[in-house]
């Protein structure tokens, strides 16, 4: 079988697995996928990376639910009665809560103590469990994403003190990965949502559940918050340049159903080329003028964040960008205007 074929078939094996009893394996398995999307021609990932992502994946869904009956729920995300993680998480959100925190940024920012207890937290028990758990496949361990020198049970401080708190990821994986993450991802989530329903007894799977786990692209931006990345762009689109009209629209340069990332340094300000660009990879004209205005006015984007409490993170957001754009596969279409496109004459580097 093909390299691509068995990665793909074991992969969709864990996705698809029936007889789960907790989400642990699609939150490694995302946290995964967005690691190696944020570290670039990295072939080892620090557990500590990973457990960052899941961290990030787990806090927002420790909020309560409302279903359409109105009843308000915790969301479930193991069967059994308790999770370590889950706990932890749920308690630096009432911390976070009590210190007006909104997203998982921010409290790492205002509660770095609080945040890195409950990082502490998740390595452990994905250290101890999911990452040398993840490939076993009947009595033995069969590598298909990564390797790993130690046993269940190992400590995160034990591998830490002997510098072996790494993820080797299996040659040309971390290149699959970002390749196949935006597919995965929609099945992951999907697979996630019907598991918190099914153990929280929820009577539907509905999108209202899926956005609450995972957060939607469509989100309703205050017109004093587009005013100010509008100014930045000297109140031009930032794709046509033509003025932008009393309606401006604010689009992820890269888009949401690719990478998730509400960063203020991946949203810019667009008029109708927002609707005529959808989900498309910009053309390298834009990209190059995504990348200027990263370097050129990072601080007065990280002003704009402040000002409105939300969230800046120019590194992540560079490295989402370098990664995807490095990966573009030969005859990808670039979106220009319009309907005009360009075709990728394959990778392109920009950074």
């Amino acid at each position: 079988m093909p390299v691509d074929d068995a990665l793909i078939e074991r992969l969709l094996r864990v996705i698809d697995e029936g007889r789960r009893t907790a989400t642990y394996k699609l939150a490694l398995l995302l946290g995964i996928i967005d690691a190696a999307a944020m570290s670039p021609c990295e072939s080892e990932l620090p557990t500590r990376l990973v457990a960052e992502r899941v961290l990030a994946l787990y806090y927002p869904q420790t909020r309560i639910y409302v279903d359409g009956h109105g009843t308000a729920r915790t969301p479930r995300q193991i069967s059994m009665k308790t999770s370590s993680v889950l706990t932890a998480v749920e308690g630096l959100r009432t911390v976070a809560h009590a210190r007006r925190c909104r997203g998982i940024d921010e409290v790492r920012s205002a509660l770095p103590l609080e945040y890195e207890r409950t990082l502490d937290s998740v390595e452990e028990t994905f250290v101890r469990y999911p990452i040398p758990l993840m490939q076993v496949v009947g009595a033995g361990v069969v590598p298909f994403l990564y390797e790993v020198d130690w046993p269940e049970g190992t400590s995160a401080k034990s591998l830490r003190r002997a510098s072996r708190d790494r993820i080797r990821l299996l040659d040309g994986v971390a290149d699959r990965l970002v390749v196949l993450g935006p597919m995965l991802r929609p099945l992951i989530e999907l697979h996630w949502t019907r598991d918190v329903a099914r153990w929280t007894r929820l009577p539907m799977e509905d999108e209202a559940l899926h956005t609450h786990l995972f957060g939607s692209e469509r989100i309703a931006f205050r017109r004093a918050f587009v005013a100010d990345p509008s100014d930045i762009q000297h109140g031009e689109c930032f794709y046509c340049g033509e003025r932008l009209g009393s309606r401006p629209e604010v689009d992820h340069f890269l888009a949401w159903s690719r990478w998730p990332n509400d960063a203020i340094e991946n949203l810019v300000v667009a008029d109708r080329c927002n609707g005529a660009k959808s989900d498309h990879l910009a053309a390298t004209e834009h990209l190059v003028r995504w990348r200027v205005r990263l370097e050129m006015r990072s601080a007065d984007l990280v002003a704009v964040a402040q000002a409105h409490r939300w969230l800046s993170s120019p590194d992540r957001s560079r490295a989402l960008v370098q990664t995807t754009y490095t990966h573009v596969a030969l005859g990808t279409p670039l979106w220009r205007r319009g309907k005009e496109f360009e075709i990728a004459g394959g990778p392109i580097i920009a950074f």
